[in-house]
């Protein structure tokens, strides 16, 4: 599916409203879920073409560990708004593709740290030298709507009311 026919269906599906509508579907979270799974899918071949072999969904991860050099899971966790369990789940992919390591903090044996190796660094510059940003920008400007916005504002929206208050409300 290229970008013309999914701005077509986003188009179609109402995804971008101009003032409040009702909206026609409770499928919500899977549109969420579907539009992920293709972001995913179509940055995988750009990842591909720059070398870049860090998973999609732990790009995030790699940004931090290059920012702030060590972290530990909580400390992942905290700044990446994800759970604990979420981020220790895909630590082991980046230890095994040698992008990670881990180490026992000298002070708590039972927090472990974690850093770029040499090859982790070099897949954070590749990742930062090729932002994705604009090209999510030129998406938001021809969808008529700051995607980045209208997402962060969906999840601050939940995280205020959830969704069986709301539903509770509607009822």
């Amino acid at each position: 599916m290229n970008l013309g026919n999914i701005l077509h269906k986003c188009r179609l599906n109402n995804l971008v409203m101009s003032k409040p509508q009702k909206i026609q579907t409770s499928f919500i979270g899977k549109q969420a879920e579907d539009l992920s799974q293709l972001i995913r899918e179509q940055i995988k071949p750009i990842y591909d073409s720059l070398g870049i072999i860090v998973p999609v969904k732990s790009c995030s991860i790699i940004h931090y560990l290059k920012k702030h050099n060590e972290l530990s899971v909580t400390d992942l966790a905290k700044h990446l708004k994800q759970s604990h369990q979420l981020v220790k789940q895909k630590l082991p992919k980046l230890q095994n593709l040698g992008l990670i390591e881990s180490k026992s903090d000298v002070n708590d044996k039972r927090r472990t740290t974690y850093h770029l190796t040499e090859k982790g660094i070099e897949q954070a510059i590749l990742l930062n030298e090729n932002s994705l940003t604009n090209v999510y920008q030129h998406l938001s400007d021809e969808i008529g709507a700051n995607l980045h916005q209208v997402l962060e504002n969906a999840i601050d929206g939940l995280k205020q009311k959830d969704l069986l208050t709301r539903f509770n409300a509607s009822h």
